[in-house]
């Protein structure tokens, strides 16, 4: 017992810089995405209807697979509760807070602590984040789920020590992942990069490992294969597409929207943004460019693969859901990545023009953090203050829950 809590103490007086930055973000994390969860604003949305109408007649995940986690765990939070309504919210906090520990993790692998404090502190005042974790619907999904197939793949490439655990928790992952739409091509894709490119992690794969994580992966699935055998329609749900196939006309002009939305000018949504505002705003559009450029730069590197080629595959599959303006949060995780990597570029490109000019270096980290600090201040207000005193808001809120 002794030597357990001295390697604890040891490990702790080593890391306590890590430990006290990763309780810092989390204390963050949770006061922001839960802040005024049940008073922002009054009543509830459609769409936060149609999510309470799913949850008086609960299904279990071998009736109704789609959304699954996120049912389950509302369910739960509201017999809880005895609020439906704030149970399936707090689910989504929930969900929200499990993607922040996976955004901090791949950017702190990727890149370090500081970067991935910055850049979690960014990815957490979001306002897109922040519409998406205090909805009672299932579309924090669509954040967690991309994060949830790339971390532990980002793990099992890296990792030499805990190799094992790390392919077990890529299995559960993707796993997990089957239940979300459009996760089908990213678990795809996900196969296809460790195939193509980490062949040598899988011959070091002991066959007991590999069945191990087989069997892991099978009985995480097999509500969903039960699901989707009596009920098969679901397929297309959990693919991400429509009963009809958009027209060549239509599927650009949605491609055209997802763009626009994102970084110009988006379609009147009040459930999720406040009038035609873009979700990004100037400073992270102009870095989520640089994070490209500073990406192109490196496209052989597996982690530059990773980001594009899911990034891209989702890009063009999205106008093929008949929700496709929601469903753009799917790429949320994958802007922020981006963001977070511009961020990298620029400290890179003016620490190289100021390599030893204490001065230079010390105005430029000011002047980054004086606009991290500007971005994250008019995200919050943009949707604590605006989004809920907004007339459109207000209509759509009008029913009492």
């Amino acid at each position: 017992m002794k030597k357990i809590l001295s390697s604890i103490w040891n490990w702790t007086k080593l890391h306590w810089r890590g430990i006290s930055i990763a309780i810092f973000v989390t204390v963050i994390a949770i006061i922001t995405l839960s802040l005024q969860l049940s008073s922002l604003v009054p009543g509830q949305n459609q769409y936060e209807t149609n999510t309470l109408g799913d949850l008086v007649h609960f299904p279990a995940p071998w009736h109704r697979a789609v959304n699954a986690p996120y049912l389950m765990l509302a369910f739960l939070f509201g017999k809880i509760s005895g609020n439906n309504l704030y149970g399936a919210r707090v689910a989504s906090v929930v969900f929200g807070l499990f993607a922040t520990a996976l955004m901090y993790y791949i950017v702190r692998i990727w890149f370090n602590i500081r970067i991935a404090t910055i850049g979690t502190l960014l990815f957490i005042t979001s306002s897109w984040l922040l519409h998406t974790t205090h909805q009672a619907t299932p579309l924090i999904l669509l954040v967690a789920g991309p994060l949830l197939a790339v971390a532990p793949l980002a793990w099992f490439t890296r990792t030499r020590k805990y190799r094992t655990l790390a392919f077990m928790s890529l299995a559960a992952g993707l796993g997990v992942a089957a239940y979300i739409p459009f996760m089908f091509w990213l678990i795809v894709a996900s196969l296809i990069i460790i195939v193509r490119k980490e062949k040598t992690l899988l011959s070091n794969i002991k066959p007991i490992q590999f069945f191990g994580a087989l069997g892991l992966y099978v009985l995480i699935v097999t509500p969903l294969i039960v699901s989707l055998a009596h009920y098969p329609g679901q397929i297309l749900e959990l693919l991400g597409g429509s009963k009809s196939i958009p027209s060549i006309t239509t599927y650009f002009s949605h491609l055209l929207q997802v763009f626009t939305s994102i970084f110009i000018h988006a379609p009147l949504l009040p459930e999720l943004r406040i009038g035609h505002l873009p979700t990004l705003d100037v400073f992270s559009t102009a870095m989520f460019i640089l994070g490209l450029y500073y990406s192109y730069q490196r496209k052989t590197n597996i982690k530059t693969i990773t980001l594009f080629s899911s990034m891209l595959l989702l890009l063009l599959i999205i106008p093929f859901s008949p929700n496709f303006s929601m469903d753009i949060v799917l790429l949320l995780p994958f802007v922020y990545i981006g963001i977070i990597t511009g961020i990298v570029e620029l400290i890179n490109q003016w620490f190289t023009y100021f390599p030893r000019n204490p001065l230079g270096r010390n105005i430029g980290i000011s002047l980054l953090v004086f606009s991290i600090s500007l971005t994250s201040a008019y995200h919050l207000e943009s949707y604590f203050v605006a989004w809920p005193n907004d007339p459109d808001t207000k209509a759509v809120y009008v029913i009492k829950s």
